[in-house]
């Protein structure tokens, strides 16, 4: 077997989230056990920024990959580039789709590993795995239901996907209890986006609070693309609220989970929700909404470890928390549950010796052979230089070559995508029934 060499490429647009948090750890744990890990950090024209990104990340072996002002095809050339001067035996893509392209492009040359972390669960990524099936040498997905989708309607064979949840560490610092009369404490960690997360439910949560006039105190950690809108939804309610700002995994161990009572989570779907398993292993009680995953993975049980609402159903949110700010008993019952649950089921050494082993077993296979349509040069009108015929590979020259220049010029709109954009609606409303469907089966089972 090879000594495995990893090479993983990973999105810079937000410096902290739970895959962010799942890298910090893998990094660690390669490094204790010698595995060498080399990060690509993508940078992009406005929102993958690597430097910042090394602020909150300063122990990672990392490199940049520039993206800036490329087309598809260069973006994909750039991460050729990158697998070549890094040699790695296992390229894994955490969220950047232009990287599987060019591992897959690469296995044409030579003996590598192409490993899928699954770290979403939106229809299009489910689509792209499913596209990208026979150029994939093995699956991990962090969510049970992500694992269930792809062996059940993505033709994965069973073998080649592994569900390897995440984890938590150890608390930091001591839980502070409330004081007597005080408003209860509530909290949302995370990205700030308004599709997957359904941050502005956090204004009409807050609606809803102060028409039953229940006193309480909202703190916000995270940032990203709907902060400023959220941030202007919730002027009325700004004496409730705290703005924090991105925080740094010690921050949030730190200062802002031993301040909670609650963690509220509003998502639409989620693989695993690592902030749920913190706030449970730091002792504040998840409030969780119903998301696409919650049933199948089982890390938050309704009325064992915490609570939920059905996706956007802020009323029974507002209930909920009315509820639990009356009744300390029944917070505390759920904080211990959900503390001794968290420690029990996800704690980063379980998740990390599930990972170790994975790879030993993925190097002891012969890498899959991709079919030749996954090999191909996809070629779209990005400017004259495409209209003229030129080849991509010139055609990536100029455009380097006049980034160099600082003749800037934005080409296709797209930076680093997380996802293919080009899927047709029908298919992504079967891929979404049939997630549903695999969930429904859970909750049927679990009751």
């Amino acid at each position: 077997m090879n000594r495995p060499r990893l090479l993983a490429f990973m999105r810079t647009s937000s410096p902290v989230g739970g895959v962010a948090t799942w890298l910090d750890h893998f990094a660690e744990d390669c490094d204790k056990h010698g595995i060498p890990l080399t990060v690509a950090l993508v940078r992009g024209q406005t929102e993958n920024d690597p430097q910042r990104f090394r602020r909150y990340h300063p122990n990672l072996h990392s490199v940049v990959v520039d993206g800036r002002e490329l087309t598809r095809e260069s973006r994909i050339l750039a991460c050729q580039r990158v697998i070549r001067r890094v040699n790695p035996t296992a390229v894994l893509p955490l969220g950047v789709l232009d990287a599987n392209a060019a591992t897959i492009r690469e296995k044409r040359l030579r003996a590598l590993y192409l490993i899928s972390s699954a770290h979403g669960n939106l229809p299009p990524m489910l689509a792209d795995l499913t596209d990208l099936r026979t150029g994939i040498d093995h699956v991990v997905c962090v969510g049970e239901m992500t694992r269930r989708f792809l062996t059940q309607f993505a033709e994965f064979e069973s073998h080649r996907v592994s569900h390897v949840p995440n984890g938590a560490r150890l608390p930091i610092a001591a839980w502070n209890p409330p004081q007597p009369d005080l408003p209860i404490r509530l909290g949302y960690v995370g990205r700030l986006t308004k599709g997957d997360k359904r941050v502005f439910d956090i204004a009409e949560l807050c609606r809803v609070l102060t028409e039953r006039r229940l006193p309480f105190q909202f703190t916000i950690a995270g940032s990203g693309p709907a902060e400023s809108e959220l941030r202007s939804k919730l002027i009325p309610y700004q004496h409730c609220i705290t703005w924090l700002g991105a925080q740094s995994s010690d921050q949030i161990y730190g200062d802002v989970l031993p301040n909670l009572d609650l963690l509220l989570l509003f998502s639409s779907s989620e693989t695993f929700g690592i902030v749920l398993a913190e706030a449970m292993m730091n002792g504040v009680v998840p409030v969780t909404s119903q998301y696409v995953g919650f049933h199948s993975e089982g890390l938050v049980v309704d009325g064992e470890h915490g609570r939920s609402f059905l996706i956007g159903d802020v009323d029974q949110a507002a209930c909920i928390i009315e509820e639990l700010s009356l009744n300390a008993a029944e917070r505390h019952r759920l904080a211990d549950a959900g503390r001794r649950h968290a420690e029990s089921e996800y704690t980063w050494n379980r998740c990390m010796t599930g990972w170790r082993q994975l790879i030993e077993d993925v190097h002891q296979t012969a890498p899959v052979a991709p079919a030749s349509e996954l090999c191909q040069s996809i070629r779209h009108d990005n400017g004259i230089l495409d209209r003229a015929g030129v080849s991509v590979e010139w055609a990536d020259r100029a455009r380097r070559l006049r980034r160099w220049l600082r003749q800037s010029k934005h080409v296709d709109g797209v930076e680093w995508p997380l996802f293919n954009r080009d899927h047709c609606p029908q298919r992504l409303e079967s891929i979404l029934n049939q997630t549903q469907q695999v969930e429904a089966d859970a909750a049927c089972h679990v009751c």
